[in-house]
């Protein structure tokens, strides 16, 4: 039984999420149709991060197992004259079977884009989160440094049953480019909705010019309904998955 390992990129705008649901189309749902068909027979693919609705990916990791002996190259051929062109399988490859693409992976990196122009662009509104107002990108980098470390994270994410909130942030750094701002996190792994919640939080304190020990008191009291809105998820992308 072969491991097959999915790189995989995608522009989430028009899908309900990675996870198969009923009822509606995520990128899952149409990935996994298309590889039964090549394989002929069920599969259980397997994924690095669950991204929500309308989130992107430049480098999502996701696996299959499978007795077909067609070739990896044949795998990343077929898929991509198949997929629709917001998906695309950037690199396919065989792993040890015990190799999982969530809990073989040490951390991972999602990055927030912000556009901060006074007019919002048409042609950006599907890819970030317009702000026309001046941000304080200082600012947002003194509240980085309060999440760097372990901790929990249970004001900063939807909590589910059974998950523990405690999470490692190797990084966290906001740099602006042009007319952009990008908001960069590492961390082993999050929980839901963690990244756009920090990310909401941290904008609605520097809107109000909060010292960076607000960003700690609300991390200690372990109460979401301290932190700010949980951010619009257009802005958001799985960057890479390191193992």
């Amino acid at each position: 039984m072969r491991n097959v390992v999915l790189n995989i990129a995608y522009d989430g705008t028009n899908y309900c999420g990675w996870q198969i649901q009923k009822n509606a189309i995520t990128i899952q749902g149409v990935i996994q149709k298309l590889i039964e068909n090549i394989v002929q027979h069920n599969i259980k693919m397997r994924v690095a991060g669950r991204t929500d609705t309308g989130v992107h990916a430049v480098g999502q990791v996701a696996s299959f197992k499978t007795t077909s002996r067609i070739s990896d190259q044949e795998f990343k051929d077929a898929l991509n004259s198949m997929l629709p062109p917001d998906i695309r399988i950037m690199d396919v490859n065989d792993r040890d079977e015990k190799f999982h693409p969530r809990y073989s992976a040490i951390k991972r990196w999602y990055r927030y884009i912000i556009y901060n122009k006074d007019v919002p662009s048409p042609f950006f509104r599907n890819y970030s989160f317009w702000i026309k107002r001046e941000i304080d990108v200082e600012l947002l980098n003194r509240y980085c440094e309060k999440i760097l470390g372990e901790h929990d994270f249970t004001s900063f994410a939807m909590i589910e049953d059974g998950s523990s909130p405690i999470r490692m942030v190797y990084e966290c750094e906001v740099k602006r480019k042009g007319d952009f701002i990008l908001f960069d996190i590492v961390a082993n792994s999050f929980l839901r909705r963690m990244v756009r919640s920090i990310v909401g939080t941290f904008l609605d304190k520097e809107r109000n010019k909060k010292e960076p020990e607000e960003i700690e008191r609300i991390l200690l009291a372990r109460e979401r309904k301290l932190a700010g809105q949980t951010a619009y998820p257009c802005g958001l992308y799985l960057m890479k998955v390191y193992y």
